[in-house]
């Protein structure tokens, strides 16, 4: 078995160290890796590679992988891979969804806590000098999670790692996904398919983004979503930044259509300096770190290593992507 090892990316801390893959290689010494690190290379090695762990494929490097079975990706999101030449062949794909997902949740109650305890505007008095208890308690625009409903867009293994979690605090939780059939996972009331959606919206005081980025979920939170939402209620969103129409967003923070939100995701990242997002007074900007985990790397080549284990007795991958569905 040939294996191009080339998990590559144009943002340095998503691309795998040395170490872990040096780890890789180890460890299956009766393997033949071809372990690269400039884009280039992947040209020169695809035609004879069984297994490719690569950030994307051109569509000459996928005309050329004859011989490829299986691709897998150090993402979870897996959008960019999916070209049609990818979707109609027979090459397995697998991401790495789950590893981040713990992260994420807590990050989402973070944010969560912070809107709905107004600890971001805290701080910012804090840093004026400002002793803000009458503008903070009787203003009206503190409240407490429990007893409140949440919204999940996208029941994933990060929308079920936040549903534990927001039930925890005392949240009625509910999400939408397009398989209903199943029982809801943990923590969850209930499932919503997706035209249910303005449903969940006008019922959520927290809704969060926690869905792939496909052609049914681009700009699926938009001027019209907004408004169906209560006034008070936050956004987060922690999935894409694709699936929230930003200019509508602004708008609607602007006005007091909804409370606040907080974004970890965006469509151009970095965010535009000229972005109104970082100075409204009812919005936190995280930069793309919900999913920051220790060990991340070392998690992802276990995986990859399961997974290649798997491959050479035939049996089946873990987290097989739907080329079809998109997730």
């Amino acid at each position: 078995m040939i294996v191009l090892l080339a998990p590559l990316s144009h943002v340095p801390i998503w691309e795998m160290p040395a170490e872990q893959r040096r780890r890789i290689v180890r460890t299956l010494p009766h393997v033949t890796f071809h372990d690269v690190y400039a884009r280039a290379d992947i040209a020169r090695h695809i035609g004879e590679a069984d297994v490719a762990f690569v950030p994307g494929l051109t569509a000459d490097e996928l005309a050329a992988a004859t011989r490829l079975r299986w691709i897998h990706t150090q993402a979870a999101g897996v959008g960019h891979l999916l070209t049609p030449a990818l979707v109609e062949s027979d090459i397995v794909l697998t991401n790495s969804r789950g590893i981040r997902a713990p992260a994420i949740a807590e990050h989402v109650m973070g944010l969560a806590l912070m809107l709905a305890r107004q600890l971001h505007t805290t701080r910012d008095r804090q840093r004026a000098g400002l002793w803000a208890q009458d503008e903070l308690e009787r203003g009206g625009r503190m409240w407490t999670l429990a007893g409140r409903r949440m919204g999940i867009v996208g029941l994933g293994a990060i929308g079920q790692a936040v549903a534990r979690l927001a039930a925890a605090f005392g949240m009625e939780v509910r999400g939408i996904r397009r398989r209903t059939e199943e029982p809801p996972p943990p923590g969850v009331r209930a499932v919503l398919p997706p035209h249910r959606l303005p449903e969940l919206l006008a019922e959520s005081d927290v809704l969060v983004l926690a869905s792939a980025l496909t052609a049914e979920t681009e700009g699926l939170i938009g001027r019209e979503a907004l408004q169906r939402m209560p006034r008070h209620a936050l956004l987060i969103n922690v999935g894409r930044g694709g699936l929230v129409r930003e200019d509508d967003l602004v708008d609607a923070l602007r006005a007091g259509v909804i409370g606040g939100a907080a974004l970890d995701v965006f469509v151009h990242e970095p965010l535009e300096p000229s972005s109104p997002l970082w100075t409204l007074p009812n919005v936190i900007v995280s930069p793309h770190v919900s999913g920051a985990i220790e060990g991340y790397w070392d998690r992802i080549a276990d995986l990859f290593l399961e997974n290649l284990r798997r491959f050479e007795r035939g049996a089946s991958l873990l987290n097989v992507v739907d080329k079809r569905a998109g997730y």
